[in-house]
């Protein structure tokens, strides 16, 4: 059963690297970052079971919740990622801890 979950997962942190993933730099992070995500997703799913699910939709909703916010304060089209400069100068601040 916790196979499905992480499928879930999987197929949820594919949407989110289709959308914006392209943009992360150094380009060596994305498979950390996608092995990491799915190894706690699957202890988390081992452990709890189905309510795994939390983390598994919660997590990337609340990722995705902040960049919509993010987007919109700095007037960057959030489907997008439009203009590419800024949000890319945008991703180093939110890098170094720089939430304004």
């Amino acid at each position: 059963m916790p196979w499905m979950y992480l499928l879930i997962a999987s197929g949820i942190w594919m949407l989110g690297f289709l959308h914006a993933g392209k943009y992360v730099q150094p380009r060596w992070k994305i498979p950390g970052k996608f092995l990491f995500y799915l190894s706690i997703s699957g202890v988390i799913a081992h452990f709890w079971g189905p309510w795994s699910l939390l983390f598994i939709v919660g997590h990337p909703l609340i990722g995705l919740i902040f960049h919509i916010r993010a987007c919109r304060k700095h007037a960057i089209n959030w489907m997008t990622c439009e203009p590419i400069e800024e949000y890319k100068a945008l991703q180093e601040k939110w890098a170094r801890g720089e939430f304004d």
